[in-house]
């Protein structure tokens, strides 16, 4: 069921995975630099955000990440050999296990990130470890913007699809483009009272290098801005989905978005 919320909301991921061909160009240091640029940006505009890491229980940059501030949420980056229908319910049951179980940092993991694939028939073993919050693979994420509004995968797991993606794609425009077309959906989210939900893709990102980080870096503090006007909210994913699934246990009865347009 696609949903709008009752006041809009802007929610930051950070994939900090190198993945497929960026492994020839960018080294796990290069991320790292970026990561902590990255934190630096948000501290200062005073937004939180979920980081997806491979494995929370080997990450130095995870720790450092969750050092410095509680704004900040640690999630599971999941790849298509563990997650799917050709991977299995064993494998990813394992996979989880020793992801979560052995968690070394302090806070807890309750986001679930796709690469690729879907979560499916998966998702009753996602909430057994603890999982109250995924973000679908961007393949499988419409254009319209009422696809980009949360959805209910099963009581108290939900689904947060991406609207954009950063750095852009175009050619042309300084580090791939994307600001122009990030602060109109940021308003329309506003003038709905949805979901606008930003993936930031680090290795990429490096590629881009730093054009695209002022790109980042100004959408960041747009949405500072008009937070502080008092227009719309900043969240992580878990954050999301405890607050919604909190109202929807105090308010059984009643729809506790509002319906779409």
């Amino acid at each position: 069921m696609n949903t709008r919320l009752s006041r809009a909301v802007v929610a930051v991921s950070i994939d900090l995975e190198v993945a497929g061909t960026q492994q020839e160009r960018v080294t796990p240091r290069a991320v790292e630099e970026v990561a902590f640029w990255l934190l630096d940006v948000l501290n200062q505009c005073e937004l939180p955000a979920t980081w997806a890491v491979a494995d929370p229980t080997n990450s130095a940059t995870g720790e450092r990440i969750l050092s410095l501030g509680s704004r900040n949420e640690l999630a599971i980056l999941g790849e298509a050999a563990w997650v799917g229908r050709e991977a299995g319910r064993g494998r990813f049951g394992r996979e989880m296990a020793r992801r979560i179980v052995q968690n070394h940092n302090a806070a807890p993991i309750s986001t679930l990130v796709l690469r690729s694939g879907e979560l499916g028939e998966l998702s009753d073993l996602a909430i057994k470890h603890g999982i109250t919050a995924v973000r679908p693979a961007a393949s499988s994420t419409a254009s319209r913007p009422a696809r980009w509004q949360p959805q209910t995968l099963r009581y108290g797991l939900w689904s947060f699809p991406t609207s954009h993606t950063l750095p852009g794609s175009s050619r042309w425009l300084p580090g791939g483009g994307g600001l122009r077309a990030v602060r109109a959906s940021i308003d329309r989210a506003i003038e709905a009272r949805g979901l606008f939900h930003l993936t930031i893709d680090a290795p990429h990102l490096v590629l881009r290098g730093p054009s695209a980080q002022r790109v980042v870096e100004r959408v960041l503090q747009y949405a500072q801005r008009r937070s502080r006007q008092g227009e719309l909210e900043v969240a992580n994913l878990r954050m999301l989905a405890e607050r919604l699934s909190n109202q929807q246990q105090s308010q059984p009865r009643h729809s506790i978005l509002r319906p779409a347009a």
